[in-house]
């Protein structure tokens, strides 16, 4: 990886060719075991708070990021274990749909988190994974991209990012949860027929190094968890700057079916929707199409 990019090389880590799950190479077989120490983590440090640290690996192919990730927490890997596929033969994203994931033009990515939250709030985490990599995006060249209400990045009115959580709840309580997330960095990392929906980062002028992408990412990340397990306001308020769906009208399928126009996000992330007979309908799950956004008109 080039310099500047945040990483440091971990010695201690695992043996090459040996990943997450122990079953795939890593790119040109060498140790892939780094620590992220991320800057201005002094501050927290000195107030008390959680510093973070990234235990990232890197595979040439693997089925899936997600899968893997979660066999890992299921064996107890601390929070901070990081995969990152050059290729997914098997991605999925939200509703069990097929994640495209061709190698070398994406970021596919997946992290292990266990925050000290309540379980009712871990849909939270999803919206924490949406702002950090927004504010990464943003940094890397496309500072108009927009969260879609609940697990997209737009920009240009088209789908760059998608976003999956998987929660592992234990006797009431969250033991870990995995984000994965899919960024369109080159062409080629979206299917020809969903050209008029999504979109990647160079095509709209922003050539983004992988690795440094990742850095970013995972150092706004630690910033927003650690505000989630302060209560969250400040992951909210992230989230509703820049979320493209408030304020919009949107269709409601996959659940809650109705129309309206978006007012508002709760507490715990849920989307407060206005229909026309003005009652106000908290909307937990679901596809939600927005008007002028990744095709619908």
């Amino acid at each position: 990886m080039g310099k500047g990019n945040g990483f440091r090389r971990n010695r201690g880590g695992s043996g090459a060719g040996e990943s997450g799950d122990g079953r795939h190479d890593t790119r040109g077989g060498q140790d892939a075991k780094f620590v992220i120490y991320c800057p201005g983590t002094g501050e927290m440090a000195r107030e008390g708070k959680r510093i973070m640290q990234w235990d990232v690996r890197f595979v040439k192919t693997t089925g899936s990021t997600n899968e893997d990730v979660t066999r890992a927490g299921m064996r107890g890997a601390p929070a901070g274990f990081t995969l990152v596929a050059d290729q997914q033969t098997a991605g999925r994203g939200r509703m069990d749909r097929k994640w495209f994931s061709p190698p070398d033009t994406g970021l596919y990515v997946s992290v292990l988190v266990r925050p000290e939250i309540p379980a009712g709030r871990a849909g939270m985490l999803s919206f924490c994974a949406a702002v950090a990599m927004r504010a990464a995006v943003a940094e890397a060249g496309l500072p108009e991209t927009g969260i879609k209400w609940p697990n997209d990045l737009v920009a240009g009115g088209k789908k760059i990012c998608g976003i999956l959580s998987n929660c592992q709840i234990r006797e009431k309580k969250l033991d870990f949860a995995v984000l994965g997330l899919g960024v369109n960095l080159r062409p080629g990392s979206y299917p020809p027929e969903l050209a008029d929906r999504a979109g990647c980062l160079a095509e709209m002028g922003a050539e983004v190094d992988r690795e440094h992408l990742l850095y970013q990412f995972l150092r706004h990340l630690d910033t927003a968890l650690s505000a989630l397990e302060a209560g969250g306001a400040e992951v909210l308020r992230g989230l509703k700057s820049h979320c493209v769906t408030l304020g919009s009208e949107v269709l409601v399928s996959g659940g809650t079916a109705l129309k309206g126009v978006a007012r508002d996000i709760g507490k715990n992330g849920e989307l407060i929707v206005e229909t026309a007979e003005g009652t106000l309908v908290p909307v937990l799950a679901g596809d939600v199409s927005v008007r002028g956004v990744m095709g619908y008109v």
